[in-house]
């Protein structure tokens, strides 16, 4: 996930898209979209948190596994979809006003910028705790980084290697936004709208296309080509309001199907058959219509905390995991189980986010190794202040 007036175009990956024309065609104020994609970031705290007690997976740091995280992190399926279809929304707003090399080049310092910064300083403290945790490792931290930029003999993440860890989804979408760009560009200059997707049934069919793609390699345990669905679908979707229109209106209908999906993921665990992958795919597909919906119906009016959250969800993004993985570290070594170390984990990983953001966006490098452009005091006086929704240019 540039910015031209408080009133304009959010057009950075995570920024999503808000406007006050009028048009049919991506018209109409999309403040909802702002308030899923902040919520979004938000969950990152208790979906990561939950990675650290749910079972049959790895992560960084373990506690004891209970039911609660294992149940949250298996219908969390729709939690980077989300991110990567609001991020397709963000881009039909920014496409109608960047020529492509303009957009990929702004996706350069905001998104490429930020992996770069984020690989060699705020993810080898998550492989060093993990080392720390997993296998005792008991040297110290400068001889550790040098152990980790030279020694390739073991990927693992979980085990000290070196790897991009969460900020695999930035690398996705500067791929995937750089791919899409020119068939993006023909169809916004060409006003082309999705007729099929006004009408609730056939705006069902992704799931087989999704299916499908899933179906293909995938790079580091991921799918890029589903990612890539999601964001183009996203695209789609805002080029015209009236699919807004269908989606808010039949918002009962996917939250339905949405909540039987859900019933058919835990009843069907951790297969990878066709009909559960399906099942997923239908799950995944109508939870996002859902959230649409109901996001356009109740979350579309605007306010300071929003605008706030603008600026600060993509920093979010990058540097929580680091924290969550420190403060899980330590609380683990006193506490491993039950409510409370999974409380402390989520809390203190946020507020040391927030506090951290809170210092780096005041100065001109920080806030461009994380992606955040220059300093306005209308976009970055905080909560209380007047101003922008999203960074400026």
């Amino acid at each position: 996930m540039a910015q031209l007036d408080h009133l304009s175009i959010a057009e950075d990956p995570l920024t999503t898209a808000t406007t006050t024309t009028t048009s049919r065609r991506g018209g109409g104020r999309q403040n909802h979209i702002d308030w899923l994609r902040n919520l979004g970031i938000l969950f990152l705290f208790p979906y990561h948190t939950a990675r650290v007690f749910n079972g049959d997976a790895s992560f960084y740091v373990k506690g004891e596994v209970n039911n609660f995280s294992t149940v949250l992190v298996q219908l969390s399926y729709w939690f980077m979809p989300l991110l990567f279809l609001l991020a397709g929304s963000a881009s039909f707003y920014a496409l109608k006003r960047r020529s492509a090399g303009r957009y990929v080049s702004e996706r350069v310092s905001r998104l490429l910028v930020p992996l770069l910064f984020g690989v060699l300083v705020v993810v080898p403290p998550q492989a060093y705790y993990a080392l720390r945790f997993h296998r005792g490792y008991e040297g110290s931290y400068a001889d550790f980084l040098w152990r980790y930029f030279t020694d390739f003999s073991d990927w693992s993440e979980y085990a000290g290697g070196i790897s991009p860890a969460h900020l695999w989804f930035i690398l996705f979408l500067f791929l995937i936004s750089a791919a899409l760009v020119q068939p993006m560009l023909a169809l916004a200059r060409r006003g082309y709208t999705p007729r099929w997707l006004r009408r609730p049934l056939p705006a069902l069919l992704p799931v087989a296309l999704l299916t499908a793609l899933s179906y293909l390699p995938e790079v580091g345990g991921k799918n890029i080509f589903v990612f890539a669905a999601y964001f183009m679908l996203g695209f789609l979707i805002a080029t015209d309001d009236s699919i807004m229109d269908m989606v808010e209106r039949w918002r009962p209908l996917f939250l339905a199907l949405a909540a039987c999906g859900a019933a058919g993921v835990l009843l069907l665990g951790g297969q990878e058959s066709l009909p559960a992958t399906a099942v997923r795919d239908l799950a995944c597909w109508t939870a996002l219509l859902a959230m649409l919906g109901y996001g356009r119906r109740y979350l579309n009016g605007g306010s300071k905390a929003v605008a706030y959250c603008n600026e600060a969800a993509f920093p979010l993004y990058v540097l929580h995991q680091t924290f969550l993985v420190a403060v899980g570290f330590y609380v683990l070594r006193h506490a491993d189980a039950g409510p409370l170390p999974y409380v402390v984990i989520m809390t203190v990983s946020f507020a040391l986010s927030l506090i951290t953001y809170e210092i780096v966006r005041r100065w001109g490098l920080t806030r461009f190794v994380l992606g955040l452009g220059r300093r306005k005091p209308s976009t970055v006086a905080g909560p209380g202040a007047a101003g922008g929704v999203a960074r400026p240019s």
